[in-house]
């Protein structure tokens, strides 16, 4: 079908004909080798037709035949050769999404076992084959707005949530090293930049209650428990320093006064910032 008022479209800011995000459909002839530049997000692999031979990372020689698909993490190198004439549609998935799917996401179980491509590479059901057949028609007519690659995204994980069980979902994702590790990963790399458990909420756009219901299942304690033990670790490494005046770690610390500095290390740490780095120096 032929897309109407191309011109439109084009002069769109919201047109899209190269982006990190969202949907593009491959067309591979037999014995066509193609990699995968997933360095800036994470892919979804769906075959419609043929059927190919990947590495996966530390999986090699996989195979994923017609209607199967395969969660490829981030910056994980992935090579691909078709067996046969090939097609696939691949989405690299937009950071995007809602509160509602993030917080499905959040609720599969963490797999330990062993991971096989038994268990993460899916079939292609029914009710995802109608989402991808339109996706198909949408990227062939050139109807390459952002807003349909994300509208897209969203009817895919419904389908997820509405026709796969938690399981097998878990399973499809745990090539990313699981969804737990995803969580651990936003709170290693964010926790220096907020001050309260509300803020660190905010940051992962849910509500206090339910972040820290998931901290407590990821770390085993509170987040408020957590928070004040890695500043405290923090604190002791500064004050090691000798270089740093008591007064800066105070302030880099976010300290009110420097008072309040002295009280929070001795309550931590049972002795006052001087008798620390003392302590230290012997």
């Amino acid at each position: 079908m032929k897309l109407l008022y191309l011109n439109e479209h084009l002069s769109c800011l919201n047109y899209q004909m190269n982006s990190d995000v969202g949907f593009t459909c491959q067309q591979l002839e037999k014995e066509e080798v193609y990699r995968i530049d997933n360095s800036k997000s994470s892919c979804t692999l769906f075959m419609i037709e043929g059927d190919v031979i990947f590495d996966l990372g530390k999986y090699k020689g996989l195979r994923i035949l017609q209607k199967e698909m395969v969660f490829i993490p981030q910056s994980i190198e992935t090579r691909i050769k078709s067996m046969t004439g090939s097609k696939c549609i691949l989405l690299f998935w937009d950071r995007n999404v809602s509160v509602c799917d993030k917080l499905f996401l959040g609720s599969l179980p963490v797999r330990d076992e062993e991971r096989t491509a038994d268990n993460f590479i899916l079939p292609i059901r029914k009710p995802l084959v109608k989402v991808l057949d339109s996706v198909g028609a949408y990227l062939e007519a050139k109807l390459l707005c952002k807003h349909m690659h994300l509208l897209k995204q969203q009817e895919l994980l419904l389908v997820l949530k509405g026709f796969y069980t938690k399981k097998e979902l878990a399973a499809f994702f745990s090539t990313s090293t699981g969804i737990r590790r995803h969580f651990e990963k936003f709170v290693i790399e964010n926790y220096k930049k907020v001050s309260s458990v509300k803020e660190f909420a905010d940051l992962y756009y849910v509500s206090e209650r339910s972040f820290s219901r998931k901290f407590h299942s990821c770390f085993g304690e509170s987040p408020y428990k957590w928070m004040q033990k890695k500043k405290a670790e923090q604190m002791l490494e500064m004050v090691c320093d000798l270089e740093l005046s008591f007064q800066e770690i105070s302030s880099k610390l976010g300290f009110s006064s420097p008072s309040h500095f002295t009280a929070y290390c001795r309550r931590m740490y049972g002795m006052s910032p001087t008798q620390l780095r003392e302590k230290n120096k012997k």
